[in-house]
């Protein structure tokens, strides 16, 4: 089942008009006629007939879907920049692992920077793939995705519960042990890792040093396992009070 998110307030038996990219990929791409779609507008998803409507495309709003396919506990990733097509690759699939808020910041190992005069059509561009991860495994909510920051300002993104991926952090602090249901953000640095200067600042900060194995992972791998991780546990916790 196809799904649209969509900023118009939606409720039953209303029409919705679809604006001309989502007409297009319905009406052109994918070539509805009559189908079941899923319309989601702030956290809520909705059951609708789409169908095309002389030049444009609509859908018939038939009732709510009561399911909500987000996880029991907000999860942060602060992502340290990487290369273009590895960094994508960490939105794509934090979207689909139920992150809720990304914060891409610049550490002193980064091979890439952030660069001005880029910044509005890396951010659209950053966020349609986050739209469309979201749409793809039906989230009700899109990722929330802040600007690129400094190092020293991920002090302003503390949860309840706070780690950082760190390979020297040994095998004594393994990231599921740190793990309690609650808000988590999560910190992955840059290809070089982090320095033994970073780790400690962000520990000054409030960040746990963790493990995640006793394998050096890229940068991408580690943000993916981390998010994954972190995601099963919190569902786990959810279908089972007593596990906690």
């Amino acid at each position: 089942m196809q799904q649209y998110f969509t900023d118009v307030p939606l409720e039953p038996g209303m029409e919705y008009v679809f604006p001309k990219a989502q007409a297009h990929h319905a009406g052109t791409v994918l070539r509805m006629n009559h189908e079941t779609i899923r319309l989601v507008h702030d956290g809520i998803g909705y059951f609708a007939d789409a169908y095309p409507k002389g030049k444009e495309f609509a859908a018939r709003v038939l009732a709510i879907d009561p399911r909500t396919n987000e996880l029991p506990f907000p999860i942060t990733l602060a992502q340290a920049l990487i290369r273009r097509e590895k960094m994508e690759l960490i939105l794509q699939k934090a979207a689909e692992l139920g992150v809720t808020r990304i914060v891409p910041f610049e550490s002193s190992r980064c091979v890439v920077h952030a660069r001005s005069e880029k910044a509005d059509r890396q951010r659209e561009r950053w966020s349609s793939i986050l739209q469309e991860a979201a749409e793809q495994c039906k989230r009700n909510r899109i990722p929330a995705l802040e600007s690129i920051c400094t190092f020293g300002q991920l002090s302003g993104y503390i949860s309840d519960l706070n780690l950082a991926a760190y390979e020297k952090a040994g095998e004594d602090s393994p990231l599921l042990q740190a793990l309690r249901p609650s808000s988590i953000t999560i910190v992955i640095g840059p290809e070089g890792g982090f320095s033994e200067e970073e780790n400690a600042a962000l520990n000054e900060m409030g960040f746990c040093s963790v493990s995640l194995g006793s394998r050096i992972l890229r940068a991408e791998t580690a943000a993916i396992s981390a998010c994954a991780l972190i995601g099963g546990y919190l569902e786990l916790c959810d279908r089972d009070p007593q596990g906690k």
